[in-house]
């Protein structure tokens, strides 16, 4: 039970480490593209989950940011 524990932290400080190094990953909705196709099928238009962009920030980066501002 105790190396389940000690696996899971490790896990857990490998996985915070990774997301402050590499902060952002590809959009889901658009597949890191910025851009999706109209209902149509002839246009594009903009992403307004990643904001065009294609990346998003990584739900680990936010803890990071978190633990590195707090005073």
């Amino acid at each position: 039970m105790d190396t389940l524990i000690w696996l899971s932290l490790a896990a857990v400080a490998i996985y915070l480490i990774d997301s402050a190094i590499w902060p952002y990953t590809r959009c889901g909705r658009c597949d890191g593209t910025g851009k999706l196709g109209a209902p149509g099928g002839d246009a594009w238009r903009s992403c307004r989950r990643c904001g065009g962009k294609g990346t998003r920030v990584r739900a680990g980066r936010g803890i990071v940011q978190r633990l590195w501002t707090r005073n």
